[in-house]
């Protein structure tokens, strides 16, 4: 309908009516923009762009909304046509410059802007980005077209839009949009499509609804035989990787002269100061006549990013590309090249984190749920079923990948007739309770008790290869996907995932290696090592160049890098020797010291700023 204002100054009603259109217009905008993703995306069939189709109009007329929202503010403020136009029309062009940088640093490097690749870049100075005078000029002119773009807008909506009963079905569309693609890539992810699961990494600030738990306790879907019917095929290859350029180059391996089998094990939430004759007497007995890596940190402070860096010893910003593209690691691939047979046992969910589509995604026989009420039950039982491997299951003619993971320190309770517990003990644990003035000797007791439970489980797997011969031509690896925190900086940080102190980050590293006397690691090691390790000493890539395939340089050398990196499951950091710079899921940047005090002023090495830019991104093509 055409309306049309002679006076400068406007109602309320026609102010928020045009600020919306103006909105939706912005939305429309957003989307021609992001156009420039498309061709990174893999688009194989007619169901993957109706899923594009859908994606698209809903994400980024929500992302215009969201920015939108103080223009909406300044509309009821504002009167004047003439300031308010002004307004709106500066802040939708800077909002559409910021996505169209986005979309070039996305064609650089695949990886979306980030407050903390933002920080990075801008205390690296022209040393990272060298800016020609043409490039700033041709940068000025496209942003001088997109104000032009927006004042015309702007103006064509001050004469003509629809009239406000058509803004409920433009939100509607919009909703009706978001929850279709949701419930899409939820449906795609319980039933391993990678074709639509594949596609969201592509989309800035879209977090895709996942549901395989709710699904399986529903019975709509049953992973374990949606995976079972793929491993005839696709399951048992190694993916190609898509978008992905892993290893970078071609490895050149040779067969090994003695092909040890390698048993990892690893216990949910372990930290390193555990490692102690009063709360673990077994491993600690095992670790003193073997290998201590002293200063040993897992790249993750929770479960996904822990053990997804265990494995491909790169940073977890990639999860979502190799688990699109069902790509495993090459520690693993590579011993199934070898003919190793493999028996994984997860007393926790294979399933949630999704670890059946990246790091085990090779592997046909994956059991996905243990069996058992509790995580004891189900520690007693991946234990059972590992002694029945290696007393029938296995071929004795072929070496074996182990990997066991012990669940029962991550809910902080033991059975209630286990004969150990460190008092004073927390009989009913409500992790509500947790704040400034809880004991943190109840919980943390409660942890010790669990942590000497899963240590005589890992007792029993030990003399069942001491019993059989096993360990003389076994490489066992004993570590921790994360730490835990009981308000040691006293600042309310409890468990992990919360920040990225060695609390949360420092694990136990203990490895029995046929051939290498016992002894003590002081200097400080990964997760980031351990791909290479495996690979160069054990599986004949000695000749093969970790930067390849891995961000680390193995476990047995000093580290290269001055920096490292490691993830949570939203927030991520850069951690160097005194101060970490940590970007949170909010967009804000943290640089705290080793205690977790604010850092007010520092400089980056801009050589260092450079090398994480290029650790993030050389494994996209």
């Amino acid at each position: 309908m055409p309306t049309t204002h002679k006076h400068p100054y406007i109602t309320l009603g026609t102010r928020l009516n045009w600020t919306s259109w103006f909105i939706f217009a912005n939305g429309l905008l957003a989307m021609l923009v992001a156009l420039r993703y498309v061709p990174w995306m893999t688009v194989p069939d007619t169901a993957t762009a109706a899923y594009v189709s859908l994606l698209y109009p809903g994400q980024f007329t929500l992302l215009a909304w969201l920015a939108g929202l103080p223009v909406l503010a300044i509309a009821s403020l504002v009167p004047a046509r003439r300031w308010l136009t002004a307004i709106a029309v500066v802040y939708a062009s800077l909002g559409i410059a910021l996505l169209a940088t986005d979309t070039v640093a996305y064609a650089l490097y695949r990886f979306h802007l980030s407050s903390f690749v933002l920080e990075l870049a801008v205390s690296g100075g022209t040393e990272v980005f060298s800016f020609s005078r043409q490039l700033w000029g041709t940068a000025a002119a496209v942003f001088a077209g997109i104000l032009l773009l927006e004042a015309s807008i702007a103006a064509l909506l001050w004469r003509w839009r629809p009239g406000s009963r058509w803004l409920g079905a433009g939100f509607a569309l919009m909703l009706g949009s978001q929850i279709g693609a949701h419930g899409w890539h939820a449906w795609a992810d319980a039933n391993y499509n990678s074709r639509i699961t594949g596609i969201t990494r592509h989309v800035p600030l879209y977090y895709a609804a996942t549901a395989k738990r709710f699904m399986n306790e529903h019975g709509l879907v049953d992973p374990q035989t949606v995976r079972d019917n793929q491993a005839g095929s696709a399951l048992t290859q190694v993916a190609t990787g898509g978008q992905l350029n892993y290893p970078t180059q071609p490895l050149q391996c040779s067969e090994p002269d003695r092909k040890l089998n390698v048993l990892m094990i690893v216990i949910d939430g372990a930290r390193w100061d555990m490692l102690d004759p009063r709360w673990m007497p077994n491993l600690y007995g095992f670790a003193e006549n073997n290998l201590i890596f002293q200063k040993h940190y897992s790249n993750g402070n929770a479960t996904k990013p822990g053990i997804f860096t265990l494995f491909y010893s790169l940073p977890a910003s990639y999860w979502d590309a190799f688990t699109a593209a069902k790509t495993p690691p090459v520690t693993i691939t590579r011993m199934q090249q070898l003919g190793y047979q493999t028996r994984v046992l997860g007393s926790a969910t294979l399933v949630s984190p999704a670890f059946d589509q990246n790091v085990f995604a090779s592997i046909p026989d994956l059991r996905l749920e243990t069996p058992g009420e509790q995580p004891w039950d189900r520690d007693i039982r991946i234990t059972d079923d590992w002694l029945a491997f290696t007393a029938s299951g296995r071929n004795p003619e072929q070496p074996f990948f182990g990997f066991l993971f012990y669940d029962t320190p991550h809910n902080h309770r033991v059975p209630e007739d286990y004969p150990v517990k460190f008092q004073p003990y927390w009989e009913s644990v409500n992790k509500l309770e947790l704040d400034q003035d809880f004991n943190p000797e109840l919980i943390k007791n409660n942890y010790k008790s669990t942590l000497h439970f899963v240590d005589n489980q890992i007792d029993r797997v030990l003399d069942d290869l001491r019993a059989r011969n096993l360990l003389d031509n076994t490489i066992v690896m004993i570590t921790g996907d994360h730490g835990q925190e009981f308000n040691e900086h006293g600042m309310n940080y409890w468990g992990h995932g919360s920040n990225f102190g060695q609390y949360q980050l420092r694990v136990p590293m203990v490895v029995h290696w046929p051939g290498r006397g016992a002894g003590r690691i002081d200097y400080r090691t990964e997760h980031f090592d351990v791909a290479p390790t495996l690979m160069q000493q054990a599986l004949g890539c000695d000749t093969a160049p970790s930067a390849t395939y891995a961000t680390g340089n193995g476990l047995f050398q000093p580290r290269e890098r001055k920096w490292s990196v490691a993830h949570s499951y939203m927030d991520y950091a850069l951690l160097l020797d005194n101060l970490n710079v940590v970007t949170r899921a909010s967009g804000n940047v943290d640089v705290v010291n080793s205690e977790l005090e604010p850092v007010r002023h520092y400089t980056l090495d801009p050589k260092i700023t450079l090398n994480v830019l290029q650790e993030l991104s050389r494994f996209y093509k």
